[in-house]
């Protein structure tokens, strides 16, 4: 728990209400939605910052997990960052960052993930850009694909447990998907004014994927299909759901879908009809170095003894020089070595993810390290582009 007396959950429902009505403000969220997202949340999840008494800025995080190598590793997703209207400029979202920092430290997190709405302050507390959330729009009509080799059928509260394993199954094949909490499943959920469909996919009668969505109203009588989550563990799956919304040929106008920067999914498409509509990069922060390179996973033939050091003027428990040592997919981590690996934990991150190779790094200037290494390095840390479904 926090011990800074300036720092901490919101002391009562007045504080609470400020920080509703800063978040609502700054990101021009209707104050219901907001409401309902903070009780969704729940209150142990705010974080709020004062100066004399006043708030100054506040926070909410999710506590979730994120995939790395086949693996999950502990992390916080940071959202509703917001720094009071009044107290802008002062420094306030920087130290609301650190602290927070600090905190997930001591509760034993190991990653911090966000989407920024600015890099500067975000790099400033150690983030660094480490992965995509791509959206692509795709017109019904061009959907040509007729599957009929699976059965698709509305889900019941019973498929919700479905949901999370059939999600994992695909989550651990790929970089930075998220373990989602109760929270980021109950967003998935929709709202009376803005309901979601949920459907599962079996062949056989053995379910192999789900899909959740909304609709909304494009010119009468077509509408647009968001779909929110998705997951298919085969070829026919992955056809049988986009025949579904093929069959909706006559009120659907656009398809929209979140999936990886080059989604397999879409390629079961005879032409490239699917376009990228949107495009989130989210940031990424080493909190606790050992559990971070320690929980990950790594290639099952990788065997090596790469020596950093590492800048951290933050978190300066992760500041020094480290041994990691990397066998049979698994590492450890110990202090010492020469030092041959020099990086800011701020550079570390998208290596960390599979976002940029060595190489990348050494041509940014965030990565000065022996040839030798390099090669070693973007063997270590092999993967697929890391990306994730959810925003948050």
């Amino acid at each position: 728990m926090p011990t800074n007396p300036d720092y901490g959950p919101p002391s009562g429902s007045a504080e609470l209400r400020v920080y509703s009505e800063n978040v609502g403000q700054s990101f021009v969220i209707p104050a219901a939605d907001m409401q309902r997202s903070l009780d969704r949340m729940g209150i142990d999840t705010i974080r709020l910052l004062r100066a004399e008494g006043k708030q100054q800025a506040g926070l909410f995080f999710y506590r979730m997990g994120q995939w790395f190598g086949g693996r999950v590793v502990p992390s916080w997703g940071i959202a509703g960052v917001v720094v009071a209207p009044q107290a802008r400029s002062s420094g306030a979202g920087l130290r609301l960052m650190r602290e927070l920092l600090l905190e997930a430290r001591g509760a034993g997190v190991a990653l911090s993930s966000l989407y920024p709405a600015t890099q500067p302050v975000y790099r400033k507390a150690g983030y660094e850009v480490a992965g995509s959330r791509t959206g692509y729009k795709l017109p019904v009509a061009a959907i040509t694909l007729r599957e009929k080799g699976a059965e698709v059928r509305p889900a019941t509260d019973a498929d919700r447990a479905l949901y999370a394993k059939l999600y994992a199954e695909r989550a651990k094949s790929n970089s930075g998907m998220l373990e989602r909490d109760k929270a980021l499943w109950g967003r998935l959920e929709g709202t009376p004014e803005n309901p979601t469909y949920h459907y599962v996919i079996e062949e056989d009668g053995k379910p192999t994927g789900y899909f959740i969505f909304s609709q909304k109203r494009a010119v009468f009588p077509l509408a647009d299909y968001t779909v929110m989550d998705h997951c298919t563990l085969t070829p026919v799956a992955a056809r049988r759901m986009l025949a579904f919304f093929a069959s909706h040929w006559s009120t659907g106008d656009n398809l929209v879908m979140f999936g990886a920067p080059l989604e397999p999914v879409l390629l079961h498409l005879a032409e490239q009809k699917a376009k990228v509509d949107t495009r989130w990069d989210w940031m990424l922060r080493i909190v606790d170095l050992q559990k971070a390179l320690e929980a990950r996973g790594y290639p099952d033939g990788a065997t090596a003894k790469l020596e950093f050091a590492i800048e951290d003027d933050v978190l300066a428990d992760n500041a020094g020089k480290w041994t990691l040592e990397v066998s049979s997919g698994k590492s450890q981590l110990i202090r010492g070595g020469k030092g041959r690996i020099k990086l800011h934990i701020r550079a570390l991150a998208p290596l960390y993810s599979g976002a940029l190779s060595p190489a990348a790094l050494v041509r940014l200037g965030w990565l000065d390290a022996p040839e030798e290494d390099l090669g070693v390095l973007a063997a270590v840390f092999a993967g697929s582009s890391p990306w994730m479904m959810d925003f948050f």
